[in-house]
Formats: structure tokens, C-alpha cells, sequence
């Protein structure tokens, strides 16, 4: 009898730890899961050319620049989830914002166009005017997704990289890199 007691305590324990490597397993994919419906929103490659006077703003991989003119970033999402309630502010410094912008849903692998705004110009066109390559701009987005349900915020700093001069005009590179500062607004 006790042969068979210590044998069924045996298999007992070992149905335990065979269900916690289970549970376990099952929550790693869950989470894995959640992971791969988190938004990503990032800008594409923007090339700005300078000629006395004019800025001219592009962004390389819309293909349809000549039809919308080139007043606007390219915002894409490209996680798989898709993002709600974004609130972007541009600004330069603390509390001086440039332009607000409110966006209903960006759905995944999907862009927004993002209209920038006469003040916006001015600050990138002074940054290029002061051989600066770091702007002042700046650019928080704050958003929301199905998963989590938590807003999360983003702030972006612009950088301006030379590239050459060609037929008469400067062409230079506009990036936003993500930063953990969080400015008061």
C-alpha cells in the first residue's frame, strides 16, 4: 500500500510541474501576443532642398508628392495594432507649440499625413539658415491602442543632416529621433 501511495504522490507532483510549465508557456505567448499588436508610428525618410529663399520638404516613399505638394510628414504606423485618439503637438522650446493636430484612428501599415503649418517652416528654414543640425523643433505624440488601453506618449527631436549641394541648392535630411525628454507644455 505505501508502495502505491509514494508512487501516486510521484505522479501528483509531476502533473503539477507539468501544468505550471504549461501555464507558464501559455502565458509567454499570450504576452508575445500583446506584443505584436502594439503600434509603431514612426516618420519615413523626408529629404529637404534649400535655394535661396525656398524650402522645399519631401518625403521619399509617396509616391503621389507631385499630386499633394509637399506641406506635410508622412506618419506611419507600422506595428500591427492600430492606434486611437492621437494628439500630436509640434513645438520648439518649452510650451511653445507650433501646431495641434487630432487624429481618430491610425489603423496598422497605415500613414497619416501630417499638414505642417507656416511656423513649422520657419523654425526648420532659421535652423537651415544657421548651419544648425540640430532643431529645436520638437514632436510628442500621445496615443492610445486596443491592448492596453494606456495612453502612451512619444516626443520626437528633429536633426537636420547635410548632404550636398546639387544644381544650385542644398539638400539636407530631416530625421526625428525618439528622446526621453519630456518637456513641460
Amino acid at each position: 500500500m505505501n508502495l502505491i501511495n509514494l508512487l501516486s504522490a510521484i505522479g501528483s507532483i509531476g502533473t503539477f510541474i507539468m501544468a505550471l510549465f504549461y501555464f507558464v508557456s501559455v502565458s509567454i505567448q499570450l504576452y508575445q501576443m500583446k506584443m505584436s499588436f502594439l503600434p509603431a508610428l514612426g516618420f519615413n525618410q523626408i529629404l529637404m532642398t534649400h535655394q535661396g529663399e525656398h524650402l522645399t520638404i519631401r518625403n521619399m516613399t509617396t509616391t503621389e508628392y507631385h499630386q499633394q505638394g509637399d506641406g506635410f510628414l508622412k506618419l506611419y504606423n507600422m506595428g500591427a495594432g492600430a492606434a486611437k485618439q492621437l494628439k500630436i503637438d509640434i513645438y520648439i522650446d518649452k510650451g511653445h507649440v507650433l501646431q495641434e493636430k487630432y487624429v481618430s484612428i491610425l489603423p496598422s501599415k497605415e500613414g497619416y499625413m501630417l499638414p505642417m503649418n507656416d511656423e513649422v517652416f520657419k523654425e526648420l528654414k532659421r535652423t537651415v539658415q544657421n548651419n544648425d543640425y540640430e532643431s529645436n523643433l520638437k514632436i510628442k505624440i500621445q496615443f492610445k491602442h486596443n491592448v492596453s488601453r494606456k495612453a502612451q506618449t512619444m516626443y520626437l527631436k528633429g536633426k537636420i543632416n547635410y548632404f550636398n549641394r546639387h544644381e544650385d541648392c542644398d539638400v539636407y535630411e530631416l530625421q526625428f529621433i525618439q528622446t526621453d525628454e519630456k518637456d513641460k507644455m
